[in-house]
């Protein structure tokens, strides 16, 4: 059995080792995100960091 999503050439993935929800590893779908109130503090946290350290100016 393949996974049956489609890639982005348009052709069907034909990765056949599969999850439970019967999707590959590269098309299981989206995360849903922190569900706990630990977690979704930590997410704020995080956001607020910002990106990539900057470089020290030499």
């Amino acid at each position: 059995m393949t996974c049956g999503a489609k890639t982005r050439a348009g052709t069907p993935c034909k990765l056949t080792t599969l999850y439970d929800n019967g999707r590959c590893k590269w098309h299981g779908g989206c995360s849903t995100g922190p569900k706990t109130e630990a977690g979704k503090e930590q997410a704020r946290i995080n956001g607020r960091k910002g990106g990539r350290p900057k470089k020290p100016k030499l």
